[in-house]
């Protein structure tokens, strides 16, 4: 199959420089099917990258306005990638088109229907509702955009979990969705722990990413646990009012914000050498970083919020009530403490997470794809 793959954002390399799960999900996804299929990969064009590109078996073409990440907003530069896009996908003969992200729903739709081809959406999360909640009035272009898309006769949509299936189906006929998880896999990685009780937060920081809730706990953590270190994997709009907030708690000796880390393997590192990992998020789609810990052997504590707790299948970790931060400060001291519980977890994890394995995964969408172009 001539497959085309439309990312708002795709890596530079196979080192999965991304900042969201979406781009994950269409790196692996398109790393995999580009073992047996011709992947086209039509994304945004970066400062600093090429607009042709291959990485491995990915031919990947990058258009548009030059641009920087955003989460929101950025209204103009978008319309400029979708255009661009849809320009670029035109000139290709695809078999079938599959977006990943609500920016590239519309767009792939458009292009089916000009080609006479299949489309697929591959979706993550509805935020019909939500929108303005979870990023502000920048949200307003998203809900528009997404209730466009959900009102459009994708050929296929295909969820990563249940919880995004059963709000799909609010919206499209259950017929028409599938469910397949995201690809989920770690290189062999060994490295020497940290030297403190580590905890390790990877993260957007954004408002719904509660990754306050993680500094409010350590500020509890500290009275018990003095040593205790807290690094922070991400950047976004909150850096600076987390940054104050550790200040406030006079916790700079605790708590340290790493940025973006360029390489996800170095990422996977940071993760492999603590302790725990924390997930205070009240919005996900899946939970591609929690699953990753598993693989890796470290625990995590997560807020108890469905998608995370599907993706974990409540194993290889604990969760707490959203917005408890001192429920997490608790779940944390436990099992920083409790040397039984804590190497069970680790082990469960690491066994739990084989069924996210990208031979299967991809078979999955193969079978679809296959289907849809008979």
């Amino acid at each position: 199959m001539k497959i085309g793959i439309f990312t708002e954002y795709f890596p530079r390399t196979d080192d999965l420089e991304v900042k969201g799960g979406a781009e994950a999900s269409a790196f692996n996804e398109a790393n995999y099917l580009s073992k047996k299929h011709q992947i086209i990969v039509i994304t945004s064009y970066e400062r600093g990258t090429k607009k042709k590109d291959r990485i491995n078996n990915i031919k990947v073409l990058r258009c548009g306005r030059s641009r920087e990440y955003v989460q929101a907003g950025s209204f103009i530069d978008r319309l400029s990638y979708m255009k661009a896009a849809y320009d670029t996908g035109k000139k290709e003969k695809f078999d079938i088109i599959v977006a990943y992200n609500f920016i590239t729903y519309p767009i792939v739709w458009k292009l089916s229907q000009k080609l006479k081809i299949p489309c697929v959406a591959r979706y993550h999360d509805v935020w019909i509702g939500e929108w303005i909640r979870n990023v502000g009035l920048k949200g307003i272009t998203g809900e528009i955009l997404e209730r466009y898309t959900l009102s459009r006769d994708f050929d296929r949509i295909i969820a990563v979990s249940n919880y995004t299936r059963e709000k799909l189906e609010k919206f499209v006929s259950p017929h028409k969705i599938d469910l397949v998880p995201n690809i989920v896999e770690v290189p062999p990685i060994k490295v020497d722990k940290f030297k403190n009780p580590t905890l390790c937060c990877v993260s957007r920081l954004v408002e719904y990413k509660r990754v306050d809730d993680l500094i409010k706990a350590v500020s509890i953590l500290k009275n018990d646990i003095p040593n205790i270190n807290c690094i922070i994997i991400g950047t976004g709009p909150r850096e600076e009012y987390l940054k104050k907030l550790v200040k406030k708690f006079d916790l700079e000796e605790n708590i340290k914000f790493y940025g973006f880390v360029k390489s996800h393997l170095d990422v996977l590192k940071a993760i492999k050498a603590s302790d725990i990992f924390c997930q205070p998020s009240s919005v996900e789609g899946f939970g591609i970083v929690l699953v990753e810990s598993m693989r890796l052997g470290v625990p995590f504590i997560a807020s108890n919020i469905s998608p995370l707790i599907e993706a974990s299948q409540n194993k290889g970790g604990l969760f707490f009530q959203l917005k408890n931060y001192s429920e997490l400060a608790e779940k944390i001291k436990f099992l920083l403490k409790d040397n039984e519980k804590y190497n069970q977890l680790s082990k469960e994890g690491i066994r739990f997470s084989n069924m996210y394995k990208g031979e299967k995964i991809a078979s999955k969408l193969e079978k679809i794809y296959y289907k849809l172009i008979e």
